[in-house]
């Protein structure tokens, strides 16, 4: 199965609404599958100081998306998070 996106503004870790809602049902439809959950953080450069502020923002937006699912529900054990410094918002899929 495909990655699903997550939008967040441009430079947050704070989740859209709209991702918010799309995350509820994605939880709600995974029956007993793992989810993995990868936080892009939009890096500028490749200089170490803009990979380390990607990986930090990164890192927070993958938090964002685990905090949501699982306040719907998705136990923590069923959860693997990712970081990237390249990329933007953040993606989750199913894994079997």
């Amino acid at each position: 199965q495909g990655s699903t996106a997550v939008l967040f503004p441009a430079g947050s870790p704070k989740i859209a609404a709209s991702a918010e809602d799309m995350l509820h049902g994605f939880a709600a439809k995974r029956g007993n599958a793992a989810v993995a959950v990868t936080g892009y953080g939009e890096a500028a450069s490749d200089s170490p100081d803009a990979q380390s502020a990607a990986m930090a923002l990164a890192l927070a937006r993958a938090q964002a998306i685990a905090a949501v699912l699982a306040g719907s529900g998705v136990p923590a054990s069923a959860m693997v998070l990712d970081a990237q410094a390249a990329g933007r918002g953040g993606a989750v899929r199913l894994v079997n």
